[in-house]
């Protein structure tokens, strides 16, 4: 439960109060996000390599904030000409939704119950609802998606709508992706455009182990053998001149 009570924080609240820009809560985005800094794409980019590989995605889309939100690592971005705005939230110990969820159900129930459970604070989503599921190529795998619209309490940003996805990393971690903006101006083309751009995080060469090839093993092999036949010549030798020697007494 804990899962969606967070992505409806993060998907709803945050990009309610963050992306757009609602009368008496702008002064305080700025100041709290340093929203007037445009910031460096590339230092951006590789800011947001734990999280994913923004490196492909199109000029007109932009990394707006790549940070712990609300106690979790989420990167945020925004299609400069619509305003729609995009999350990637790596999976932790608080946050866990797997394709699994898409599947038997489990999505619509856990929503209805945290909404349920959101009603009484001062600023939650009313009729939350699964439009449609379906795939989409996200971070070079097919992944399922839920298509959502709700309502926003108390922000001039009364509807919002939006898709939910979920992504595998190499070890097997959660990857949610979320897009969303005002119920006029989502658009699925546009978030498909950014997700399937947007790449799992290659480890660098460096960190791999180095596999030796067979014949620089051969070599090594060859090189210890050489080694250990001179180390014995030489012990052999002084055996002998230690015999002579005693010998000769």
């Amino acid at each position: 439960m804990g899962c969606l009570k967070l992505l409806i924080k993060i998907v709803i609240i945050v990009f309610a109060i963050i992306g757009f820009r609602a009368t008496g809560c702008w002064d305080w985005c700025v100041k709290t996000f340093h929203l007037n800094e445009k910031p460096n794409q590339e230092s951006m980019i590789e800011k947001s390599r734990d999280v994913a590989d923004f490196s492909s995605i199109p000029d007109e889309y932009e990394i707006a904030k790549s940070a712990n939100i609300l106690g979790y690592r989420a990167v945020i971005a925004e299609h400069d000409a619509t305003g729609q705005k995009f999350a990637v939230v790596n999976e932790n110990k608080g946050l866990k939704l797997t394709k699994q969820d898409f599947k038997d159900g489990s999505l619509k129930k856990k929503i209805d119950g945290v909404n349920k459970k959101l009603e009484y604070q001062y600023i939650h989503v009313e009729n939350f609802r699964i439009l449609k599921q379906g795939t989409m190529k996200a971070m070079g795998q097919t992944v399922p998606y839920a298509q959502f619209q709700a309502d926003v309490t108390n922000l001039p940003v009364k509807t919002l709508k939006g898709v939910i996805a979920v992504a595998q990393d190499d070890e097997g971690k959660s990857k949610i992706l979320v897009s969303a903006n005002e119920k006029g101006k989502y658009s699925q083309i546009i978030a498909e455009q950014f997700f399937k751009k947007v790449k799992l995080t290659q480890k660098e060469e460096s960190d791999k182990p180095v596999k030796k090839s067979k014949s620089e093993k051969d070599r090594l092999q060859q090189d210890k053998e050489k080694i250990t036949q001179t180390a014995q010549k030489a012990k052999n030798a002084i055996e002998d001149k230690i015999k002579t020697e005693k010998n000769a007494k």
